[in-house]
């Protein structure tokens, strides 16, 4: 019974990551989490396409406190 447990809580956290990795604009790493599913843990914690690195920092500090 645990395993069916684990299997919708990755079933949740792939949808989770894989619309994020679209919001973010990473429609390559998207379309490779088809194949790859651990692509899309990369493409969901990777900050917004077109963004500095400093963008992203203060995007960051902005959400966290």
């Amino acid at each position: 019974m645990e395993y069916v447990g684990l299997g919708i809580i990755y079933l949740f956290l792939l949808i989770f990551l894989g619309v994020r990795t679209i919001k973010n604009g990473h429609w390559i790493l998207f379309i490779l989490g088809f194949f790859i599913p651990l692509v899309w843990i990369l493409g969901g914690l990777l900050p917004p396409k077109g963004m500095s690195r400093m963008d992203a920092r203060y995007a960051r500090r902005e959400r966290s406190g």
